[in-house]
Order: C-alpha cells, then sequence, then structure tokens
C-alpha cells in the first residue's frame, strides 16, 4: 500500500467546515461536563446558589452543542462534505457531548445523594446512549429517514437538560431524587427501545409553505422569547412523550389498508387441459 495515497485519502476525507462544528459540538460538551462538576463542589460546600449557576451553565452548554450538532449535518449535506470521517467523529463527540456530559450533569445535580444507586443510573443513561449510536450508524440505510428507532441521544440530553435548566437549584429531596432517577433510567430505555419518533433531519426547507405556517412560528418565537424555561421543558416532554403515544394510536386504532385482488393469470400462463 502505497502511505503517500493514504494520506492523500485521509487528507480528502476531512472537511473543515462540517469537522470545525463538530468540534464545537464537543468544546460545549466537555464545557457542560466541567461546568457540572464545579457545580457539585459548590454543593459540598453548600453554596446552592453558585451551584445552580453552574448548573445552568451546564444546561445552556448542551443546548448550544445541540445547536452546532443540528448544523455540522447540514452544512455537510449542502456543500455535499459527507464523509465516513465525518461520521464516525460526529458519533464519538456525541457519546460524550449527550452522552457522558448529560449523566455527569443530573448525577451532579441530584443523583448522587442516592449514593451508588444514583451513580448506576447516570451510568445507566451513557449506556443507553453510546448503544443508540452504535445502532444508528449501522441502521440509517436500512430505515425510513423520516422516523428515529429510539429516542435520539440529543433529543435525551435535551430532555434532561430542560428539567434541570426549569429548575437548577440542586435537590435536596430525596423522593424528588426517586422520581428523576426513574426519569432518567425512563430516557435511557427511551433510546434503545423500537419506538419511533419524527424526524426533521432530511426535511425539505425549500418547500412552499401557508401562510398559517409563519404564524405558528412566529407564535413559537414569541412563547420561547416570554417563558424560554417553560417552553423548553414542555417541548422536551411532548417530544419524549410523543413516540410511545403514537405506538399506542397505531395499536388501537390501526390503519385499514385494502387488500389489493390477486392478478389475473396472463393469457400465456393458462393451462388447457384437452378433452378425453
Amino acid at each position: 500500500m502505497n502511505p503517500g495515497a493514504v494520506r492523500r485519502g485521509l487528507r480528502r476525507g476531512v472537511y473543515v467546515i462540517p469537522t470545525s462544528l463538530t468540534i464545537l459540538n464537543l468544546f460545549f460538551g466537555f464545557r457542560s461536563i466541567v461546568m457540572s462538576t464545579r457545580g457539585i463542589e459548590a454543593v459540598a460546600h453548600g453554596n446552592t446558589y453558585a451551584a445552580a449557576h453552574f448548573f445552568q451553565i451546564a444546561c445552556y452548554s448542551l443546548f448550544f452543542a445541540a445547536l452546532f450538532d443540528t448544523f455540522d449535518g447540514l452544512v455537510a449535506r449542502a456543500m455535499n462534505a459527507t464523509s465516513e470521517f465525518g461520521k464516525e467523529y460526529d458519533s464519538l463527540a456525541d457519546v460524550v457531548t449527550f452522552g457522558a456530559a448529560p449523566a455527569v450533569l443530573v448525577y451532579a445535580w441530584g443523583l448522587h445523594i442516592l449514593g451508588g444507586l444514583g451513580g448506576a443510573i447516570a451510568f445507566l443513561y451513557l449506556v443507553g446512549g453510546s448503544l443508540r449510536l452504535a445502532r444508528f450508524n449501522i441502521s440509517t440505510a436500512k430505515t425510513d429517514h423520516r422516523y428515529f428507532v429510539g429516542l435520539p441521544i440529543p433529543a435525551g440530553a435535551l430532555s434532561l437538560a430542560s428539567i434541570i435548566n426549569y429548575a437548577p437549584n440542586p435537590i435536596n429531596d430525596e423522593r424528588f431524587a426517586y422520581v428523576m432517577l426513574i426519569v432518567t433510567a425512563a430516557l435511557a430505555f427511551a433510546m434503545v427501545s423500537t419506538v419511533r419518533y419524527r424526524s426533521q433531519k432530511y426535511a425539505n426547507l425549500q418547500r412552499e409553505r401557508s401562510l398559517m405556517y409563519f404564524v405558528g412560528l412566529a407564535l413559537v418565537v414569541g412563547l420561547f422569547s416570554k417563558w424560554p424555561r417553560e417552553f423548553c421543558f414542555g417541548l422536551a416532554i411532548c417530544y419524549v412523550s410523543s413516540g410511545p403515544l403514537i405506538r399506542l394510536w397505531s395499536i388501537a386504532f390501526p390503519s385499514r389498508r385494502p387488500i389489493d385482488p390477486a392478478p389475473a393469470p396472463a393469457p400465456e400462463d393458462l393451462v388447457i387441459t384437452p378433452p378425453v
């Protein structure tokens, strides 16, 4: 094998703009981990106000990371700059940003008061997210691009971040810590489930829209600007619950497609039996 050809192939496989956006995604994931560790340090020193501030910064970091994670794929497809390197690097970055970072965040924010059990459930979330990414990488060519099979790992991370951003003060009540333990475990199992979630990854942005679409978009922007915490919290809950609700709806009201009649045999397929 020619080493020069290998080096040229590697250079061709790395695109500057999409990879830079993925690095920014990874940076904000790392920043979220750092802020979470500073938050649990503030909790240990009894400084609740500082801990809530650090946890909020960790949540905002995950929001920014999700933004860059969305744009790196959009830019890569728009520039025709997709590559196997970019796909694998994006998955590795997502394990850190949307797997490890929210697991550390939810543990530092509330699950740490449950001791080893809280750490185990936080680790369960990380395992569920990593398995979700591995399955996605080997099944993208075999599934409908309009849907995700299982909860996407960014949606799971943003769900935890939305909950914590809504109430950033660290948990002191053990009963509420158990509630968050159940929520974290449910998100982990949702990521590895076969429940389908709607995807806007390949949405056609050039398609014509009605005026009501823009009215609804303006309403969404207005609600977000007025109540950003409440809006993100409600949006996360609605998206996470949409998959099971659609599955239950399809079970309760299955689609009734008409059965196509059997095709008539072609004349050359007819066998004429001579009279005896």
